[in-house]
């Protein structure tokens, strides 16, 4: 039989660790948890927002009013659970608390990222690159504790791609070592905005109550979309493999943006070598729209 110890002197090897944050699997629940209401700067009462999401096969929902909680029960329903969610906005960032019932003042963005996080909320930059309160790259590197950055923001998106679209600011974050995830959102006013329904993210969960999704989005178990979807994210030992929706094709991304693989299918796999530091997935539709996996962090153990 043999053996995996090390012989006498030497160290022993060290094993190829990919880290999977879909590997406790589950069901895939779309929501949104950027919108707003009649209780913030919406044009909408609660239950109307929650009446259409479900009407258009939303899984879950969390209404995001500026500096004001908006009950769950009040848009909630059996077949569309509420997220507690707040939108958190202040004069130089807007921050979405997600898994919490109220806001607090803060006189930094750093500073609202750590009340935030300490009273057990995951706290999201939203909106980075938007005109009214860009973020500089140096603030936002500087950053600690940062759970989530809004890389898609379909309001944005109705201006232009380049203030909607943040994911070369998240690659910039994840290569420089933070574990940050990719969240996207609506960030709509009301059923009538043209925003709705232009940006989500789906969920893999064991079921679709609101700790179930807060349980999932904690371990990054979850992709944002603009239109494109995944349907599978696998690891077998050092292989990503992903599958989207027809009409998709996939590009493997690693450490700096650099693409990895690019397949001009919607399944496909990249084999992990070790020095990517981490390898994330986007799906791309046909007519341009994407979904961002979450990153698949590499280590050497």
């Amino acid at each position: 039989m043999g053996s995996s110890r090390a012989a006498p002197g030497t160290s022993p090897a060290r094993q190829l660790t990919v880290v999977d944050p879909y590997a406790t699997g589950g069901t895939w629940y779309k929501g949104n948890l950027q919108v707003a209401s009649v209780r913030g700067v919406g044009k909408d009462l609660p239950k109307t927002l929650g009446a259409w999401y479900a009407a258009h096969g939303y899984a879950f929902l969390g209404i995001s009013d500026m500096n004001t909680y908006t009950w769950p029960e009040e848009y909630g329903s059996p077949a569309l659970p509420g997220v507690p969610t707040v939108g958190v906005t202040y004069p130089f960032a807007d921050v979405l608390a997600i898994g919490i019932d109220h806001w607090l003042p803060a006189q930094t963005l750093q500073r609202a990222i750590d009340w935030i996080a300490a009273d057990g909320g995951l706290p999201v930059l939203a909106a980075p690159l938007s005109p009214a309160k860009p973020q500089s790259l140096l603030a936002v590197m500087g950053l600690h504790s940062l759970y989530g950055l809004e890389v898609y923001d379909a309001r944005l998106a109705l201006g232009g791609a380049a203030s909607a679209d943040a994911t070369e600011l998240w690659d910039r974050l994840l290569s420089a070592g933070n574990r940050v995830f990719a969240v996207a959102g609506d960030d709509a006013t009301g059923v009538n905005d043209p925003a709705i329904g232009g940006a989500w993210i789906s969920v893999l969960a064991s079921s679709d109550d609101s700790l179930s999704l807060l349980s999932s989005l904690r371990r990054g178990a979850f992709v944002a979309s603009s239109g494109a979807e995944f349907t599978d994210l696998t690891v077998a030992g050092s292989t990503i493999t992903a599958e989207a929706l027809p009409g998709s094709s996939l590009r493997f991304i690693g450490r700096g943006g650099r693409l990895l693989r690019a397949v001009s299918a919607n399944s496909g796999s990249y084999r992990v070598t070790g020095n990517e530091g981490y390898v994330r997935v986007e799906a791309v539709r046909d007519d341009g729209a994407r979904a961002w996996s979450q990153p698949f962090f590499i280590s050497w153990r």
